[in-house]
């Protein structure tokens, strides 16, 4: 219990220099596993790094007790954070506060950890393509390097890889950009050394949608990259 005083303590004190000085965001969840939604009982930390650098910006723990974390992040750049342990993988949160002018906190902000099932779907997030192109922004690479490390770690495994786009436009250049967006991911891997033959791609358009296409913040979860585990013991 001293310990988690001194900590909530330390906590305390950093939180406030922030809001005297220069304006934070206080990032609060739980790291969950995705397939069930429960906290995950094994040793979990959070890293968040800078965007597009891939800097490292500090690394938490998780409270061993409920999952739970709390991270804070300065104003003037875009972060990436995610959850790490053993066993799965982990889906990576973006947060923009290049504009921030004001303390703010931002709750429930849960960590998602994709445990390595056959047939799990899993978000590769943090991969932005420029506007209804198929070309990669310089900030997706970090995230795509985390993949290929992945993949690398994990030679087992043959995957499916998915595009998928909003509504915006006719189905037929959506699916055409969707297949595209797939392939060029896919020679990305290629130039890292990831074996063609572990690879399936494939291009949904708008047939599989995560949120509604009538928000911004609807057609940006819409637009996205995910793998599905075809295969754990591919040779």
């Amino acid at each position: 219990m001293k310990n988690y005083t001194l900590i909530a303590f330390t906590f305390l004190c950093i939180l406030a220099f922030g809001q005297g000085s220069k304006p934070v965001v206080l990032v609060s969840g739980l790291a969950v596993n995705e397939r069930n939604m429960q906290p995950v009982d094994v040793d979990v930390r959070v890293i968040y790094e800078e965007l597009p650098s891939g800097k490292e910006a500090g690394i938490a723990r998780i409270n061993p007790v409920d999952g739970s974390y709390k991270i804070i992040l300065p104003y003037g750049k875009k972060y990436s954070y995610r959850a790490i342990a053993q066993g799965y993988y982990s889906v990576t949160n973006f947060l923009d506060l290049t504009t921030l002018t004001e303390y703010q906190e931002i709750e429930e902000e849960n960590l998602f950890l994709a445990p390595l099932l056959p047939d799990q779907m899993v978000r590769i997030n943090n991969v932005f393509f420029q506007g209804k192109t198929a070309e990669l922004l310089p900030e997706s690479y970090i995230e795509l390097d985390r993949f290929v490390e992945f993949l690398t770690n994990n030679k087992n495994i043959k995957i499916e890889l998915g595009a998928h786009t909003d509504n915006t436009g006719d189905l037929q250049s959506n699916m055409d950009l969707s297949q595209k967006r797939a392939e060029v991911v896919m020679a990305y891997l290629i130039t890292k050394k990831i074996k063609a033959e572990r690879v399936v791609v494939k291009g949904y358009g708008p047939t599989r949608p995560m949120g509604f296409n009538n928000s911004e913040e609807g057609r940006a979860m819409n637009n996205r990259i995910e793998f599905k585990v075809l295969a754990l013991s591919f040779k």
